[in-house]
């Protein structure tokens, strides 16, 4: 019996885990009219998909999510490049402070994003990039920079010079040799980059609530809470929009685990 406690502990606390999402897939195909009618049932055969085609034609999700998308990918090509460059230089390169400026980007990474909310919207404001992406982008690299720059030195430091010395002898420039040599070793540091930086962006909430106030450059989060004030609580199509808001961040987690486990692992 003591064999299959451990078992059973962990069926219990993946079912815990496992059926609020359930319970979100489920109310996103249920009927509007049949939602919260009695009896309530854990399973359904009355499946339907008018919760996501009124989703999708009837509300301002589709635009929500071109700017999510424009988002994140600019959020991440800047990450990667900022980062990638920043951790090659901190190992490549002697300069005073070097370790000083390497774990203040991790400690930075303690004080929790909120302190950078007035600071950005007084900036940005004067800057006139308030309800823009470039704003945006900016914000959520400001917040996930420091931790990605981290991830890299660590990676950059388990790449032998000597792969570059080799690189240089064949007569390959420095840069050349970053990427043709240096790159492709790092590429699970760099992916970890782009999935972090890629969740932040596609889950921030306050942020992008903070500087677009333009309705047409809202961010799904955002949207989606404009959904609840709109509708009256339309729980149908809110599962349904959460539904597809997970999938992005399911996929790339999924597919790119590997990727992800060992940088982090590196980087600790």
């Amino acid at each position: 019996m003591k064999r299959y406690a451990p078992l059973a502990l962990l069926l219990m606390v993946l079912v815990v885990v496992a059926f609020p999402f359930y319970w979100m897939l489920l109310t996103s195909f249920a009927p509007r009219e049949v939602l919260f009618k009695p009896p309530y049932k854990l399973f359904r055969l009355d499946l339907s998909l008018a919760n996501y085609r009124e989703l999708l034609f009837a509300t301002e999700f589709l635009t929500y999510l071109r700017n999510s998308l424009i988002a994140a990918a600019g959020a991440i090509v800047l990450n990667v490049v900022a980062a990638t460059l920043a951790g090659y230089g901190l190992t490549r390169f002697a300069f005073p402070g070097k370790k000083g400026f390497a774990f203040g980007t991790l400690f930075s990474y303690m004080f929790p994003p909120m302190l950078m909310v007035i600071p950005l919207y007084i900036l940005f404001s004067a800057l006139q990039m308030r309800n823009s992406y470039v704003g945006l982008i900016l914000a959520h690299m400001a917040i996930s920079l420091p931790l990605n720059i981290w991830l890299m030195w660590q990676y950059f430091q388990i790449v032998p010079v000597s792969l570059e010395e080799a690189a240089w002898t064949s007569g390959a420039s420095r840069l050349a040799a970053l990427r043709q040599v240096c790159l492709p070793s790092a590429r699970p540091g760099i992916l970890s980059v782009a999935i972090f930086s890629f969740a932040l962006s596609w889950n921030d909430f306050t942020f992008a609530f903070i500087l677009q106030t333009d309705r047409k450059m809202f961010t799904l989060p955002v949207g989606l809470a404009t959904f609840v004030e709109q509708t009256g609580v339309h729980w149908g199509m809110v599962m349904a929009a959460a539904v597809l808001v997970s999938v992005p961040t399911f996929l790339l987690v999924f597919f790119l685990q590997r990727y992800l486990l060992s940088g982090l692992r590196t980087a600790g």
